[in-house]
C-alpha cells in the first residue's frame, strides 16, 4: 500500500511488539533507550507512539503528518516511536515518574484504552484543553460514552482495530465463520492465536456465552481452561504478534486470530486471504492520545490533537496505517482523494456498518489486580 506521501509502508504495525512485551516485560527498559535521543528543543512537542503508526514523509519529499504539523503551527516535534507495550510502559515510564509525582519526558502518549482508564483512575492524566481543540466535535460518538471518561475529556482515540479471524480458504477447505470453526480436528496444529490476553480470551469467552465487555474472573478463568486444553492438545500451533502475517503467507497457519489493519494491508498482496468477524462477535480495541500529568507542553499536545482530527489529515494517517479512524469525515476524504484511497473508503473492515458494530465488544469489567493475575496465567500458557 502506498500512502498519500508516496512512500510504501512496510507491513508492520504498532501491534508487532505486543507478543514480546507481554512475555518479556522489562527486558527492554524504555528510559534507557530514550536516554540516547537528542534532547528536545524547550518548546518542542514530545510525542511517544507505537512504531509505524503514522504516515511518514514521502520518498518524493512530500511531508508526513509530523512535518506538516510543524509547518502549520511552527511547533517542532520530537516524535518517538518506542512505545512497545502497555504493561512495559507502566513499569518503565509511568510508574517511576508519575507514580512519584514527577512528569514524564513526554507531552503526548498513545496507550491502549484499558491502560488509559488505569492512568486516569490513578490521577495521572491532564484534562485536554478542549478550547484548543475545536475538532473535538469530530470524535466518533461511540467513543464519547466510555464509562471511565464520558465526553472524552482526558483522551482522544488515535486508531481502532478489530480482532477477528483471518484464513486461507485453499487451506481450510472452505469458509471459516466462527471461532468454533478454528477448533475442528482438521485444523489441528495449523491455527494461530494472538498473544494479547484480552483479545484471545475475549473471543473464547464469546464461544462460551460470556460477554467480555462485562468480564468476570470466573468467565475469564473458564476461557483460560479452554485455552490450556487447546495448547496442550496441539490445536493451537503458537501465539503471535502480527507474525501471523508471515504464517498466513507461508501456509504455516491455515487460519488464525488476526488484527484487521494487518490483514487489510496483506490483502493488497494476497487477496485470497480472508478476514471475518466471527459469528460469536469480534473484539474491538483502540489506542488513545493522552496528556500525562505535569506535561510541559500540554497546549501543543492539544494543538496536535486538533490537527490530526482535521478529517483531511486523519485520512492521510488512515491511508498509511489502514486501521479504523475515530475521526468523523475520514471516509468522505478518502473517497474524494480517488485511486487507492477511494478503494479504502469502500473497505468494510475499515468502515464496518452498524450491524457489524453491534457485534463488536470491548474488554472491560475487571480491576487491575484481577487482570494482572489473569495475565500471569495467560503468559504461562502461551509462553
Amino acid at each position: 500500500m502506498t500512502h498519500p506521501g508516496g512512500s510504501p509502508r512496510q507491513l508492520w504495525t504498532r501491534r508487532r511488539f505486543l507478543a514480546t512485551s507481554a512475555g518479556a516485560a522489562g527486558a527492554l527498559l524504555l528510559p534507557a533507550c530514550f536516554s540516547n535521543r537528542d534532547p528536545a528543543a524547550p518548546d518542542a512537542l514530545r510525542v511517544l507512539n507505537w512504531p509505524d503508526y503514522i504516515d511518514a514523509d514521502g520518498d518524493d519529499g512530500s511531508p508526513g503528518t509530523v512535518q506538516r504539523f510543524t509547518d502549520a503551527t511552527n511547533v517542532p516535534v520530537t516524535y518517538t516511536e518506542e512505545y512497545e507495550g502497555n504493561e512495559q510502559a507502566f513499569a518503565d515510564v509511568f510508574e517511576p515518574t508519575l507514580g512519584s509525582g514527577q512528569p514524564t519526558e513526554f507531552d503526548l502518549v498513545v496507550p491502549t484504552y484499558w491502560a488509559v482508564a488505569r492512568l486516569l483512575d490513578r490521577g495521572w492524566l491532564e484534562p485536554i484543553p478542549i478550547e484548543r481543540v475545536p475538532n473535538h466535535v469530530n470524535v466518533d460518538p461511540a467513543f464519547l460514552g466510555m464509562p471511565w471518561d464520558r465526553g472524552a475529556r482526558f483522551h482522544m482515540p488515535w486508531q481502532i482495530g478489530i480482532t477477528g479471524i483471518a484464513y486461507n480458504p485453499a487451506l481450510t477447505g472452505g469458509p471459516i465463520n466462527a471461532v468454533a470453526d478454528l477448533l475442528q480436528p482438521a485444523l489441528r496444529g495449523r491455527v494461530g492465536m494472538v498473544a494479547e490476553m484480552r483479545e484471545t480470551l475475549g473471543l473464547l469467552m464469546l464461544t462460551q456465552g460470556a460477554d467480555p465487555s462485562r468480564a468476570t474472573e470466573a468467565a475469564a478463568d473458564a476461557a483460560l481452561d479452554r485455552l490450556e486444553t487447546l495448547r496442550r492438545d496441539g490445536q493451537v500451533a503458537r501465539f503471535t504478534g502480527n507474525e501471523f502475517v508471515d504464517a498466513l503467507k507461508t501456509g504455516e497457519f491455515a487460519a488464525c486470530l488476526a488484527w484487521s489493519g494487518d490483514i487489510v494491508q496483506l490483502q493488497a498482496e494476497r487477496p485470497d486471504i480472508r478476514f471475518v468477524i466471527p459469528v460469536e462477535g469480534g473484539i474491538r480495541w483502540f489506542d488513545s492520545m493522552i496528556i500525562p500529568k505535569g506535561a510541559a507542553n500540554a497546549e501543543a499536545a492539544a494543538d496536535w490533537m486538533n490537527f490530526v482530527y482535521e478529517p483531511a489529515n486523519a485520512a492521510r494517517i488512515t491511508a498509511a496505517v489502514q486501521y479504523i479512524s475515530p475521526v468523523l469525515g475520514v471516509r468522505e476524504e478518502l473517497a474524494r482523494a480517488g485511486g487507492e484511497a477511494a478503494a479504502l473508503a469502500n473497505n468494510p473492515i475499515l468502515f464496518p456498518d452498524d450491524a457489524t458494530r453491534r457485534r463488536l465488544y470491548f474488554w472491560a469489567g475487571l480491576d487491575s489486580d484481577a487482570e494482572d493475575r489473569l495475565q500471569e496465567r495467560f503468559s504461562a500458557i502461551t509462553g
